[in-house]
């Protein structure tokens, strides 16, 4: 299976984040509207896109679209009798200019862009006028924990961007803290009616499996051991690093918190 499919991680973001998820949605004002049309882009198997967009009858045509052969080959088993859905092995510079959609959704997809507000500019003009562009995005300077006397946090976070992320086809790209960037992004390429939603969550109250859960979704992924091009001495270190931060998060008196940004803009 082609190693740039984590589904685990994405299921488990996806469920984390459900209701917010949807709460922006609601918030958007878009659903006032029948005969919606969607496109989620980085789609996966097709999981969170239904989480979000099923339920909605006035949803009647849902698009998803990721660069993931063994995800959209899934996908299309899953959704084989749903005429609802349809999804296509693309990415976003193969998209057809001349169709439009009423809500396009990118889920932890812009970070992973060469080039984002390029590739906004383009998603504005497959907008209908009453469309809607939903961004939900991350940025690593909104995650902190304490106590941390061993800067466990920080070290993972530089092993893993200059070690790692850039070494890998499908993350060289990415920006870990594109979340506080996006508003100017969206301003360059002429977008109105720009609003930004954020939902915090933190280790307060949870279990210890919800805070391993939560370890493994928010910082776990950053672990080397199937990557490539990447030395067994950095594999090791992460290793080392991504175990010892594991440890701090089953204490009792362990704080750790993150941040994710969701933008919403018109046309």
């Amino acid at each position: 299976m082609n190693n740039s499919w984590n589904l685990d991680k994405l299921k488990k973001q996806a469920i984390e984040n459900q209701n917010f998820d949807e709460h922006v949605l609601c918030k958007s004002g878009i659903l006032k509207y029948e005969d919606l049309k969607v496109l989620d882009i980085g789609c996966s198997n097709g999981f969170k896109t239904k989480m979000l967009f099923d339920k909605y009858d006035n949803i009647t045509n849902i698009t998803g679209i990721d660069i993931d052969y063994n995800a959209i080959i899934e996908a299309k088993k899953i959704f084989i009798k749903n005429k609802k859905y349809k999804f296509e092995l693309k990415s976003i510079d193969e998209l057809d200019n001349n169709s439009k959609y009423d809500i396009i959704n990118l889920s932890y997809v812009l970070q992973h862009l060469e080039d984002p507000q390029k590739v906004l500019k383009k998603l504005k003009n497959l907008l209908t006028d009453r469309g809607i562009i939903i961004l939900k995005v991350p940025d690593d300077s909104f995650k902190f924990c304490y106590p941390d006397k061993k800067d466990l946090l920080h070290k993972i976070f530089n092993l893993y961007e200059n070690e790692i992320m850039r070494k890998q086809n499908t993350t060289k790209y990415t920006d870990r803290y594109i979340g506080k960037k996006v508003y100017n992004y969206l301003v360059g390429s002429e977008y109105n009616n720009i609003k930004l939603y954020y939902y915090v969550t933190n280790t307060i109250g949870k279990t210890r499996e919800q805070k391993l859960n939560f370890f493994d979704s928010s910082i776990g992924f950053r672990s080397a051991i199937n990557k490539n091009n990447v030395s067994e001495k950095v594999k090791n270190k992460m290793e080392k690093l991504l175990n010892d931060l594991k440890k701090e998060f089953e204490k009792e008196g362990f704080y750790y918190t993150m941040t994710v940004l969701y933008y919403i803009a018109s046309k």
